[in-house]
């Protein structure tokens, strides 16, 4: 389970549209702040049902929420119900977080995205009911009392951290958000940082650690795409002893957070794509369709381990976010001179995409 992929599936591209429109943003720089600001509000909620009594005041919060409101995100934004949306979000926000806490995270995460203080405060407002909606569903489910919550948002500091965008971390210091993750942090920062080994024929080595666990879904996510497994440079073992361990692996494969790697590489898609505007912002936006199209390998690398009922939620996921990624990268192909620029990057990511999604 990854409570920040299991809220990212209600931001399907068309919400972030949606969202984009109704703040007069771009999408691209909407996608951003999403992706910031998801595995935040997390981590500080992590941080405050780990105190005293915040547990019970998340538990009662969560018990308040709307258990429709997931599904009518694409009404609610845009609409009538907007601004009840955004006031409900930014005063449970503000009750779990703290008044200093809150506005602390809206800055920062308006200076990582690019956008005013104003905006990304209404962007947190229409956050936070999607990820108490989560941990409600969760709660619900799991039949999860107060010191279940806590113990389940101490568990998710892994998947958090994993999820936070390089340098936006350093964007909360001092605001006390982040204390609850900190040491994983700060234990997943030399990972990203290792020198890349050399690849050779056969499987890219930047698809290796995905076999590995939850490790090789972290160099992935971070784009440390060319980083070799740690255990094959630091196993005492002989040589020779290693050669069947990818068979031993393969399992560890379904616990890779497949979901959670397609969903940060379709949000990456998508805030990509609405960044091209002419010839100039398509050559701009190569880099990035370039990782992308590498996540996208290594979540269809990954899911051909999985099968049946497993397979399901990956299938859902991108079945339901191809039609607006079809029509975005159409709008973007389409714009003056961008096409020839972008079209031997997006095809196979078409063709991945709609394999994925079947």
């Amino acid at each position: 389970m990854n409570l920040v992929s299991m809220a990212m599936q209600y931001l399907a591209p068309v919400i972030i549209n949606k969202i984009a429109g109704s703040l007069g943003l771009g999408q691209g720089l909407v996608g951003k702040a999403i992706s910031a600001a998801l595995p935040a509000i997390l981590a500080g909620l992590a941080g405050s049902a780990s105190k005293s009594g915040g547990a019970g005041a998340l538990a009662s919060i969560l018990g308040k929420q709307d258990p429709g409101l997931l599904g009518n995100l694409g009404n609610l934004i845009g609409g009538g119900g907007q601004q009840q949306l955004i006031d409900g979000g930014s005063s449970a926000l503000s009750s779990l977080l703290g008044g200093s806490q809150s506005n602390a995270l809206a800055s920062a995460v308006g200076k990582f995205a690019g956008i005013d203080a104003s905006k990304s405060s209404s962007l947190l407002g229409m956050l936070a009911p999607v990820v108490l909606g989560t941990l409600a569903k969760e709660q619900k489910s799991s039949g999860l009392d107060a010191a279940g919550l806590a113990n389940l948002l101490n568990g998710q500091k892994s998947n958090i951290s994993a999820a936070m965008p390089a340098g936006f971390s350093d964007l909360l210091q001092g605001s006390g958000i982040l204390d609850s993750v900190a040491g994983n942090l700060k234990a997943a920062a030399p990972v990203s940082h290792a020198a890349p080994a050399s690849s050779g024929g056969g499987m890219p080595s930047w698809l290796l650690p995905l076999v590995l666990g939850l490790v090789g879904l972290y160099l992935l996510s971070s784009y440390g795409c060319n980083q070799a497994p740690m255990v094959e440079k630091t196993a005492p073992a002989p040589a020779a002893t290693p050669a069947p361990a990818p068979k031993a692996e393969a399992p560890a494969a379904t616990q890779v957070d497949v979901v959670g790697l397609a969903s940060k590489a379709l949000s990456g898609l998508t805030s990509s794509l609405g960044t091209i505007k002419d010839e100039a912002s398509a050559k701009a936006a190569v880099p990035a369709l370039t990782d992308t199209a590498k996540q996208i390998e290594a979540v269809k690398a990954a899911a051909g381990l999985l099968t049946g009922d497993a397979r399901k939620p990956l299938t859902s996921l991108v079945g339901g976010a191809l039609p607006s990624i079809l029509a975005a990268i159409e709008r973007a192909t389409g714009m003056p001179g961008a096409g020839a620029i972008l079209k031997p990057i997006v095809e196979p990511m078409v063709a991945n995409l709609t394999g994925l999604s079947k």
